[in-house]
Protein backbone atom coordinates (compact mmCIF):
# COMPACT_ATOMS: atom_id res chain seq x y z
CA UNK A 1 0.00 0.00 0.00
CA UNK A 2 1.28 3.13 -0.95
CA UNK A 3 1.12 6.16 2.03
CA UNK A 4 -0.12 9.36 0.55
CA UNK A 5 1.64 12.17 1.78
CA UNK A 6 -0.60 14.54 3.98
CA UNK A 7 -1.29 17.57 2.03
CA UNK A 8 -4.39 19.29 4.38
CA UNK A 9 -3.34 22.91 5.65
CA UNK A 10 -0.81 23.99 2.77
CA UNK A 11 -0.94 27.27 1.47
CA UNK A 12 -2.68 28.07 -1.34
CA UNK A 13 -0.47 29.20 -4.23
CA UNK A 14 3.30 28.68 -5.96
CA UNK A 15 6.95 28.63 -5.36
CA UNK A 16 9.98 28.30 -7.97
CA UNK A 17 12.02 25.43 -6.83
CA UNK A 18 15.58 27.13 -5.74
CA UNK A 19 16.98 24.01 -7.90
CA UNK A 20 14.79 23.24 -11.37
CA UNK A 21 13.73 26.89 -10.91
CA UNK A 22 10.28 26.13 -12.32
CA UNK A 23 7.40 27.30 -10.76
CA UNK A 24 5.00 24.94 -9.20
CA UNK A 25 1.67 24.88 -6.99
CA UNK A 26 2.86 24.77 -3.05
CA UNK A 27 1.48 20.66 -2.73
CA UNK A 28 4.56 20.02 -4.36
CA UNK A 29 7.03 21.12 -1.85
CA UNK A 30 7.64 19.76 1.66
CA UNK A 31 5.72 20.98 4.90
CA UNK A 32 6.04 20.06 8.19
CA UNK A 33 3.23 18.56 10.16
CA UNK A 34 3.33 20.52 13.41
CA UNK A 35 4.95 23.95 12.83
CA UNK A 36 2.66 26.78 11.48
CA UNK A 37 3.14 30.31 10.11
CA UNK A 38 1.77 33.19 12.82
CA UNK A 39 1.96 36.40 10.39
CA UNK A 40 -1.04 38.30 11.75
CA UNK A 41 -5.04 37.20 12.08
CA UNK A 42 -5.68 38.66 8.80
CA UNK A 43 -3.03 36.75 7.04
CA UNK A 44 -4.25 34.03 4.28
CA UNK A 45 -1.28 31.88 5.65
CA UNK A 46 -1.32 32.47 9.27
CA UNK A 47 -2.34 28.89 10.49
CA UNK A 48 -1.49 27.13 7.55
CA UNK A 49 1.69 24.60 8.14
CA UNK A 50 5.47 26.22 7.33
CA UNK A 51 7.29 25.23 4.03
CA UNK A 52 10.06 23.24 5.12
CA UNK A 53 12.13 24.40 2.13
CA UNK A 54 12.09 25.36 -1.65
CA UNK A 55 12.88 22.31 -3.37
CA UNK A 56 10.12 20.40 -5.37
CA UNK A 57 9.57 17.46 -4.97
CA UNK A 58 10.79 15.72 -7.92
CA UNK A 59 13.91 17.52 -7.35
CA UNK A 60 14.54 16.76 -3.88
CA UNK A 61 14.09 13.17 -4.92
CA UNK A 62 17.15 13.17 -7.41
CA UNK A 63 18.63 15.13 -4.32
CA UNK A 64 18.48 12.08 -1.72
CA UNK A 65 19.44 9.60 -4.51
CA UNK A 66 22.37 11.62 -5.62
CA UNK A 67 23.23 11.65 -1.39
CA UNK A 68 22.84 7.75 -0.92
CA UNK A 69 24.99 7.28 -4.46
CA UNK A 70 27.92 9.68 -2.31
CA UNK A 71 27.45 7.73 0.88
CA UNK A 72 27.94 3.93 -0.73
CA UNK A 73 30.86 5.75 -2.43
CA UNK A 74 32.47 6.96 0.63
CA UNK A 75 31.06 4.38 3.36
CA UNK A 76 34.58 3.02 3.71
CA UNK A 77 35.71 6.47 4.82
CA UNK A 78 35.13 7.33 8.13
CA UNK A 79 34.64 10.74 9.99
CA UNK A 80 37.71 11.55 12.50
CA UNK A 81 36.51 11.19 16.00
CA UNK A 82 34.81 13.23 17.55
CA UNK A 83 36.78 16.73 19.59
CA UNK A 84 38.98 16.07 16.59
CA UNK A 85 38.95 19.91 15.35
CA UNK A 86 37.24 20.73 11.61
CA UNK A 87 39.96 21.68 9.06
CA UNK A 88 38.30 24.65 7.94
CA UNK A 89 37.49 26.58 11.43
CA UNK A 90 39.47 24.76 13.91
CA UNK A 91 36.58 24.33 16.17
CA UNK A 92 36.63 20.80 18.20
CA UNK A 93 33.50 18.96 16.67
CA UNK A 94 31.05 17.44 19.09
CA UNK A 95 28.38 14.94 17.99
CA UNK A 96 25.94 17.21 18.43
CA UNK A 97 25.20 20.86 19.58
CA UNK A 98 24.24 19.63 23.38
CA UNK A 99 27.22 17.68 23.54
CA UNK A 100 29.56 20.70 23.34
CA UNK A 101 31.23 21.46 26.76
CA UNK A 102 30.46 24.57 28.21
CA UNK A 103 32.64 27.39 27.54
CA UNK A 104 34.48 25.20 24.69
CA UNK A 105 33.95 27.40 20.91
CA UNK A 106 33.07 24.20 19.10
CA UNK A 107 30.67 23.04 16.53
CA UNK A 108 29.00 19.70 15.85
CA UNK A 109 28.50 16.82 13.43
CA UNK A 110 31.04 15.83 10.77
CA UNK A 111 29.70 16.00 7.13
CA UNK A 112 31.74 14.16 4.02
CA UNK A 113 33.00 17.26 1.86
CA UNK A 114 33.20 16.46 -2.06
CA UNK A 115 33.88 18.04 -4.92
CA UNK A 116 29.92 18.71 -6.53
CA UNK A 117 31.66 18.28 -10.18
CA UNK A 118 33.97 15.59 -10.00
CA UNK A 119 32.75 13.46 -7.50
CA UNK A 120 36.32 13.83 -5.29
CA UNK A 121 36.66 13.48 -1.41
CA UNK A 122 37.89 16.70 -0.11
CA UNK A 123 38.11 15.75 3.39
CA UNK A 124 35.86 15.69 6.84
CA UNK A 125 34.23 19.19 8.02
CA UNK A 126 31.73 20.14 10.55
CA UNK A 127 28.17 20.85 9.22
CA UNK A 128 28.44 24.61 9.73
CA UNK A 129 31.85 24.88 7.52
CA UNK A 130 30.36 22.39 5.00
CA UNK A 131 26.63 24.01 4.81
CA UNK A 132 28.90 27.24 4.22
CA UNK A 133 31.12 26.43 1.09
CA UNK A 134 27.79 25.07 -0.08
CA UNK A 135 26.08 28.59 0.52
CA UNK A 136 28.59 30.25 -0.75
CA UNK A 137 28.67 28.23 -4.26
CA UNK A 138 31.61 25.57 -3.61
CA UNK A 139 33.92 27.10 -5.46
CA UNK A 140 36.97 29.26 -4.97
CA UNK A 141 36.36 32.68 -6.64
CA UNK A 142 32.81 32.38 -4.41
CA UNK A 143 34.91 32.10 -1.76
CA UNK A 144 37.98 35.17 -2.35
CA UNK A 145 34.54 37.81 -3.10
CA UNK A 146 33.54 36.58 0.72
CA UNK A 147 37.17 37.63 1.72
CA UNK A 148 37.28 40.33 -0.25
CA UNK A 149 33.77 41.83 1.25
CA UNK A 150 34.80 41.13 4.92
CA UNK A 151 38.23 42.90 4.27
CA UNK A 152 36.65 46.22 2.84
CA UNK A 153 34.26 46.59 5.95
CA UNK A 154 37.52 46.70 7.90
CA UNK A 155 39.31 48.82 4.91
CA UNK A 156 41.93 46.32 4.24
CA UNK A 157 43.21 45.75 1.11
CA UNK A 158 43.31 41.73 -0.05
CA UNK A 159 46.46 40.17 -1.67
CA UNK A 160 45.89 37.20 -3.33
CA UNK A 161 48.53 34.68 -5.02
CA UNK A 162 46.74 32.01 -7.02
CA UNK A 163 47.82 30.11 -10.03
CA UNK A 164 44.22 28.18 -10.16
CA UNK A 165 42.98 24.90 -11.03
CA UNK A 166 44.18 22.53 -8.61
CA UNK A 167 47.28 24.66 -6.91
CA UNK A 168 47.39 25.70 -3.98
CA UNK A 169 46.49 29.11 -3.07
CA UNK A 170 49.09 31.52 -0.76
CA UNK A 171 47.68 33.04 1.98
CA UNK A 172 47.91 34.87 5.00
CA UNK A 173 45.51 36.01 7.72
CA UNK A 174 47.41 39.11 8.76
CA UNK A 175 46.07 42.57 9.18
CA UNK A 176 49.21 44.11 8.92
CA UNK A 177 50.09 41.65 5.82
CA UNK A 178 46.60 42.34 4.10
CA UNK A 179 47.59 46.37 4.69
CA UNK A 180 51.21 46.90 3.32
CA UNK A 181 50.98 48.47 -0.14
Amino acid sequence: MIKMKNIDNIPEGTCVCSICKVEKPNTEFPYYANQFYNKGKDHPWTGKRKRVNTNCKHCTSIKNKERAAIRKQFSHLKPPAFGERCECCQKPVYSSKEKVPTGVDGTWVWQLDHDHETGQFRGWLCKQCNTGLGNLGDDLESLLRAVQYLGKQDNLQIYTVWEGGKNKMASKVNKDYLKRE
